[in-house]
């Protein structure tokens, strides 16, 4: 099954020409660092794609800048498979549930379908690392030490695992939350060491542009603001 779902997946990639349009964004958010750019100032893709990561996201994405664009798009697309199966791997210990390799292989050949998999692989995300660090760190024995750092970091990425140092707070996980919130406040002031200007641009201003992600009313946001718009037939449903 996982050698047939791959098999599919590679096909389609070559047939359709995926462009991988976000992989393309990381890659020109490294640029930017490397070259001292202005971070979100720029767009890339037919599509006119900007950045919109924290700074920190941006410094991690430098390496992206060492490979052709081919061999990138394929790490990209390797990695994604195997951060899937590790996903599965860490659900079942969350679950308590035993993993053997042939149950490993399906769920994996199955999930890579799901939409919400389907479109990080086929737009080059990260969403599958970043879903893996949170689940690893919420998995690990109570008492680990550094437990909680992992969801800092993904936090510090991309802002929405942030939601996760509440999840912590609300668990009375009181220790594992405070050891999340000083992994973010380290990436932030990491961000702000190596990229000053960016920093300042992005948190007093970029931060609240929510439309350099995409607009409300499209079907692929699926927040509750997104929701609303697409009922009431309003791209800026306001307070409703």
């Amino acid at each position: 099954m996982l050698a047939v779902s791959l098999t599919a997946l590679a096909v389609l990639c070559a047939v359709q020409h995926v462009p991988m349009a976000d992989t393309l964004v990381y890659r020109a958010e490294g640029a930017a660092v490397a070259n001292g750019s202005d971070l979100y100032g720029f767009t890339v893709t037919e599509w006119e794609l900007p950045a919109t990561y924290p700074p920190f996201a941006a410094i991690l994405f430098v390496p992206t800048t060492w490979l052709p664009l081919g061999a990138l798009k394929t790490v990209f697309l390797v990695g994604n498979v195997a951060l899937l199966a590790l996903l599965v791997r860490l659900s079942c210990r969350l679950a308590g549930l035993p993993v053997r390799a042939p149950f490993l292989c399906a769920a994996t050949a199955l999930a890579l379908w799901l939409e919400p998999v389907f479109q990080t692989v086929l737009f080059g995300q990260i969403n599958l690392a970043l879903a893996c660090l949170v689940l690893w760190d919420l998995t690990r024995p109570p008492g680990a030490v550094g437990k909680g750092f992992a969801v800092g970091v993904a936090a510090g990425i991309k802002l929405t695992p942030a939601v996760f140092i509440g999840y912590l707070l609300l668990r009375g996980r009181v220790r594992e939350a405070g050891v999340a919130a000083a992994a973010f406040v380290g990436t932030v002031l990491l961000g702000a060491l190596v990229l000053p200007g960016a920093s300042v641009d992005f948190w007093t201003r970029r931060v609240f542009e929510t439309g350099r992600v995409g607009k409300a009313w499209i079907v692929d946001n699926q927040s509750l603001q997104g929701l609303v718009a697409r009922l009431l037939h309003d791209a800026q449903p306001g307070a409703a």
